[in-house]
């Protein structure tokens, strides 16, 4: 069988369908898996040990050649895990034998030979297990439950080869401040406070981020330690990824780096609305060492991603307290 997954949106959304192809793996080894991916996020694909190939989606082809591209790819299945309108039809123009996606897409009517029922926006599972869940009913195979899947899920994720052979000294803690957009954002004064409690306490706060956020952070920057380490716009995706891997903790809100280094199994704290659709129960870290601190709810407040009230009553000692607590239990359990 040689299957292909296709997940071509976020960072985060791309790390969060991983653990299912490493459930998928360990069921069956002998099955070809390839990941099909936007350019941006291929390193998270690549960086997977269960993953046998990685197709990086063409962004100027016409839709004959996306046909002709997939049909090289000899498979026998497309799972559309991520929607898209392009590549459903696209597969149906290959002749891809089977082609299965959600009936919530009025284009799968059309492009897809199987369509299953799975409603994201009304589930209260986490989207990692909704991913788990899509995956299991259309090759029709019983669904892990919901504790075997958070026990499973940084093994099944396949991105250890990222962490070093040993566990650094350093006292490095990635503190990633901006979303793009994804999830509702800490204020940056609170990552600025934060900052300060880490230097206080002998540890090195390393400013991640990408050339667009290091653009907003130049006007804030003034308000953290001179110490920090600002590596914004400098690293690649594989050198971040790799910065994370030997980092001692991270914090962020609901974004890329912050799954990243929870299936990583690093002590990790995100940072969450009370909201539908962007709160913890659907996007909380999922590692072992995660803690993800959210203000009682819910809350029916308006607003934005970067003016959040009950973001702004996340305390930076709050945030400080858990990192600590998942890093001292992390720390405790490599001395056994």
């Amino acid at each position: 069988m040689h299957l292909i997954i296709s997940r071509t949106d976020a960072i985060g959304d791309l790390c969060l369908t991983l653990p299912s192809i490493g459930w998928l793996k360990s069921l069956h080894p002998d099955w070809g898996i390839t990941l099909l991916v936007k350019a941006y996020a291929a390193p998270v694909a690549l960086a997977c040990r269960w993953v046998d190939n990685v197709a990086v989606l063409p962004e100027q082809m016409s839709q004959d050649e996306l046909s002709d591209w997939l049909r090289g790819m000899h498979a026998d299945h497309i799972v559309h895990v991520f929607p898209n309108r392009r590549i459903a039809a696209a597969a149906k123009q290959a002749g891809i034998p089977q082609r299965s996606g959600v009936w919530g897409r009025v284009y799968h009517w059309f492009n897809c030979n199987h369509r299953v029922w799975l409603s994201r926006a009304r589930s209260q599972h986490h989207e990692a297990y909704l991913n788990l869940l899509l995956l299991s009913r259309v090759l029709n195979m019983a669904c892990p439950d919901v504790s075997t899947w958070r026990e499973q899920a940084v093994s099944w994720s396949g991105l250890s080869a990222l962490l070093p052979d040993s566990r650094t000294t350093e006292k490095n803690i990635v503190l990633h401040p901006y979303s793009r957009g994804n999830g509702r954002e800490w204020p940056i004064k609170h990552f600025a406070e934060l900052a300060h409690l880490m230097v206080r306490d002998g540890w090195q706060p390393v400013i991640g981020g990408t050339l667009a956020d290091a653009q907003a952070f130049a006007a804030h920057q003034h308000l953290f330690p001179g110490t920090c380490l600002i590596v914004m716009g400098t690293d690649s995706l594989d050198d971040y990824m790799q910065r994370i891997a030997a980092a001692r903790g991270l914090v962020a809100s609901g974004t890329g780096p912050l799954h990243i280094a929870a299936v990583l199994g690093l002590p990790v704290v995100g940072l969450f609305p009370p909201k539908p659709g962007v709160n913890l129960t659907r996007w909380g870290a999922i590692g072992p060492a995660c803690s993800n601190l959210q203000l009682p709810g819910p809350c029916e407040v308006v607003c934005s991603n970067r003016d959040c009230a009950c973001m702004r009553a996340i305390t930076p000692d709050a945030v400080w307290q858990a990192l600590q607590l998942q890093i001292a239990a992390a720390q405790a359990q490599s001395t056994h």
